[in-house]
């Protein structure tokens, strides 16, 4: 009896142990790895399109298929598949504060990050939810850092025919986690006020739109809405936006704020997530040094790319709110290990209507520039239903922002527009 009763009680204490462990691996399935005729050496063209369609449609999401399949039918690109490069793509500061922490930061059913101070979160994500951390945009590194100024021009076509443009200047500033411009670490603004980062666009041209100026403030409580206003010049008036506002699109064009960078909506506690692939897919090749060059008249609503084939994380996002846009996100993570030179970016999104359908899809590739920061190269945003098509050729500068930069209200950005 004596024995059973110790049996017993080992048995509970190693479930109370090992259970939650269970439960959070029972979160990612085995990777898949891809075993086929696409190998790097095959450029696939419009004339044997066809003829690997099939495969593509394994390797690439829906959307993909459909945007680069385009492009490709069109003769305005082509897809040569690369051997799979890993190049290092965190900054040396991101690198060691992911060392320094590692193992510290938690998450919970409420679906906030606790107790993390820097770097990526989980260097080896065993559930959706940490996976997502690792790669949404109030913390990652993978596109924006500790402070950027972006400029970039939109073409937007409908299918390759170009039909108009426009050009923002854009700053953004981290006030949390900081590892690579001073100040590092947590900044006033996060400890006394809670912010995570400020962001503000500014259209520039054509004069019609000139001067239209949105401006974000994202609190690191995931259930403390944003702050966000939009300048709209013909008014001369300053709107508040609502979180719905956030899936509205910007000047005519298919691009949302919710979107950027694939997916940078609120996240909040009504939120779902699981992992419903981990598997090989295709993706452009991450570009060291210099980006390759882009011509609408050339290339069309595509950019020429070189692909290889790399591990991703297909993650569900179910919103839960019937108010939103969005009924739900699938959302494509490179998933290259940590320690093979990954960082866990966000690829490809796709979002679904309240009906179900396949609305938006949003894509961000990457390159790492003389600095060794990783910055975007393009951002591509399409309506899945109409074959409308905005892309974003950007120009990244990572630098200290100075302190007119930095000052994130209406009147100072006005001035910069004028």
């Amino acid at each position: 009896m004596i024995k059973l009763k110790r049996l017993h009680f080992l048995t509970v204490f190693l479930m109370g142990i090992l259970f939650p462990v269970f439960l959070r691996a029972a979160g990612l399935p085995t990777y898949q790895k891809y075993i086929g005729p696409i190998k790097p050496g095959l450029v696939i063209t419009k004339e044997n399109f066809n003829t690997y369609l099939p495969e593509l449609q394994k390797l690439l999401p829906p959307a993909g298929v459909k945007w680069y399949g385009m492009g490709v039918r069109e003769g305005l690109v082509t897809m040569p598949i690369v051997k799979t490069t890993y190049p290092q793509s965190l900054t040396k500061g991101q690198r060691e504060a992911t060392r320094k922490y590692a193992g510290t930061a938690r998450v919970r059913a409420d679906n906030q990050l606790y107790e993390w101070v820097a770097g990526i979160p989980f260097p080896e994500p065993m559930s959706a939810l940490e996976v997502l951390w690792n790669s949404h945009t109030t913390i990652a590194h993978a596109t924006s850092q500790d402070d950027t100024h972006m400029f970039s021009w939109f073409g937007l076509s409908n299918m390759a025919r170009y039909e108009k443009r426009f050009t923002w200047d854009y700053l953004v500033r981290r006030y949390r986690g900081r590892t690579d411009i001073p100040p590092l670490g947590d900044m006033p603004d996060f400890t006394k006020g809670g912010i995570s980062f400020r962001e503000a666009l500014t259209i520039l041209e054509p004069n019609e739109v000139k001067g239209f100026i949105q401006l974000k403030i994202r609190y690191w409580d995931i259930n403390k809405a944003d702050d966000s206003y939009a300048y709209i010049p013909a008014l001369r008036r300053v709107r508040r936006l609502t979180g719905a506002d956030g899936t509205d699109p910007i000047l005519g064009s298919d691009c949302v704020s919710d979107d950027f960078e694939v997916w940078r909506q609120k996240l909040d506690s009504r939120m779902k997530f699981r992992v419903i692939e981990h598997r090989d897919f295709l993706v452009p090749r991450t570009y060291v040094g210099n980006k390759p060059a882009y011509s609408f008249k050339k290339n069309g609503p595509c950019y020429q790319l070189d692909w290889e084939i790399k591990p991703m994380y297909v993650l569900e996002v179910m919103i839960n709110n019937p108010d939103y846009a969005y009924s739900k996100r699938l959302v494509y993570i490179d998933a290259t290990p940590l320690d093979q030179g990954g960082n866990f970016p966000l690829v490809w999104g796709e979002q679904y209507d309240q009906k179900g359908r396949l609305w938006k899809v949003s894509s961000m590739f990457n390159y790492i520039n003389s600095e060794g920061f990783k910055v975007p190269i393009v951002g591509t945003y399409l309506n899945y239903q109409t074959d409308h098509y905005t892309i974003m050729d950007a120009i990244f500068t990572v630098r200290p922002l100075t302190e007119d930069e930095a000052a994130f209200d209406i009147k100072t950005l006005l001035s910069r527009a004028r």
